[in-house]
């Protein structure tokens, strides 16, 4: 799984880190915990909350990653990043990156369409 390209995102260092394997959650918790990055880290509860532009982006990933690598998802997740992937489709940057890493890997997401 860590070397499928399609796990490979840009992302702010103290970002990934405070988010750690904490489950994504829907809302985004008081602004201003990363300045003007809108996504917050509830390390009591052990969630990230992430902001409505890139939800399809993570539901994609998670159910390719379900079903290339067998990763475990629970029912709530599994039905959770089924709306994110129907509420926010793919833009065009998406589906780009995703042609481009065919074109290196071998194979496309199947749930960027």
């Amino acid at each position: 799984m860590q070397a499928d390209m399609h796990n490979l995102f840009p992302a702010v260092g103290e970002l990934n880190a405070d988010r750690s394997n904490f489950r994504f959650d829907f809302e985004v918790g008081k602004s201003g915990q990363y300045g003007e990055c809108k996504f917050n880290v509830d390390f009591k509860q052990r969630r990230a909350k992430v902001r409505e532009e890139i939800r399809g982006v993570i539901a994609r990933d998670y159910l390719y990653f379900n079903k290339q690598h067998k990763m475990k998802l629970s029912k709530q997740e599994h039905r959770k990043y089924q709306v994110w992937d129907q509420q926010y489709p793919a833009d065009a940057w998406e589906i780009k990156r995703n042609m481009r890493i065919e074109r290196i890997q071998g194979n496309l997401n199947p749930f960027i369409k």
